[in-house]
């Protein structure tokens, strides 16, 4: 039986680990750079959130801006005669020509766009309703944040959205928003290697779910990587953005894998594999945190749903392998 828990003080339940949806999205662009992991399959995207469902996994992240729009309209799909058994979350707040599939770096979160972006998502999504609703742009002004949680607020009067959150990894921003609305979740990315333990501890002390993408390190903690990989050129992680932490020009950093390397042992004890070691880590760490590790196949769902059923690692582990990482100071 897979144990559920509430998005922070709402009245929404998900199960342990989500399934991410931005590679459901296949390819799009971010300021000319890609920012999708290449092509996809749309049918085996259906299948595999269908099998999610089936497993256990009912909580499924997207954003607009996901393939500009193909992500939701995928999740709309596969949940088409299932809605209830699912817990949605997209995303808004930056712009994008769909035509295109073009994103920008500028955003917007104007009370009429936020109404717009939401409207467009429940469209896409074959729903009339969204579970979470979070702003996606991680780094508007302060001045700014009032303004969206009274949009957001709006909205959940309106019954468009039953919670929200916000995608930030900035613990001052965090920690603000928090402070100054009834938001359910903090997103933000969280692994072994790399993440913002301050905003979990700030999860932890008001009662928010951290959720936490990029759980396997984009994938590298999979262990399908080594120093020869080379990342095809539509794949974000193969792009030249400044926030893919675990990738240069084409290959996997040699940090990450001799960090992976040093702790490949105490993540696949008993009989874990490595992707339900590095799940089992984010678990043993708070019990607020809800990984979504992106998904694109039924193989990868059914790893995912595993690992729930094997649960957090130990105190001891947890322990031995923070003693492993922190003289390495990664980045």
């Amino acid at each position: 039986m897979i144990q559920r828990k509430n998005l922070g003080n709402s009245d929404v339940e998900v199960s342990g680990a989500g399934f991410g949806c931005w590679a459901v999205g296949g390819p799009f662009w971010l300021d000319g750079l890609p920012d999708g992991w290449g092509e996809v399959d749309d049918e085996e995207s259906i299948r595999a959130i269908r099998r999610a469902l089936d497993l256990g996994i009912n909580f499924f992240d997207t954003a607009d801006v996901y393939g500009t729009g193909h992500s939701e309209e995928i999740v709309g799909r596969a949940l088409k005669g299932r809605r209830q058994e699912a817990v949605i979350a997209t995303k808004f707040g930056f712009t994008y020509d769909a035509s295109s599939r073009q994103v920008n770096s500028a955003f917007d979160v104007s009370p009429s766009y936020v109404e717009q972006a939401c409207e467009a998502s429940l469209r896409r999504l074959n729903t009339d309703y969204i579970d979470l609703y979070q702003l996606h742009a991680g780094f508007i002004p302060f001045d700014l944040i009032d303004s969206v949680i009274h949009s957001m607020e709006n909205l959940k009067k309106r019954g468009w959205i039953r919670a929200y959150g916000w995608s930030t990894e900035d613990t001052a921003r965090a920690q603000a928003f928090i402070e100054r609305s009834s938001c359910a979740a903090i997103q933000h990315p969280f692994n072994l290697l790399a993440g913002n333990r301050e905003i979990v501890e700030r999860c932890e002390q008001r009662q928010v779910s951290s959720i936490n993408n990029a759980p396997l390190a984009m994938g590298l903690l999979s262990g399908k990587f080594h120093r020869s990989s080379v990342i095809p050129s539509d794949d974000v992680r193969g792009s030249k953005h400044e926030w893919v932490l675990y990738f240069k020009e084409g290959k996997p950093r040699e940090e990450y894998l001799q960090a992976l390397e040093s702790v490949k042992e105490i993540l696949t004890s008993e009989h874990r594999s490595l992707v339900q070691g590095a799940l089992g880590w984010i678990w043993g760490h708070s019990s607020c945190t809800i990984p979504i590790p992106g998904l694109k196949t039924v193989d990868q769902v059914e790893e995912a749903a595993k690992a729930m059923q094997i649960g957090p690692l130990s105190p001891e582990q947890m322990k031995e392998i923070d003693e492993i990482l922190a003289p390495l100071q990664l980045k």
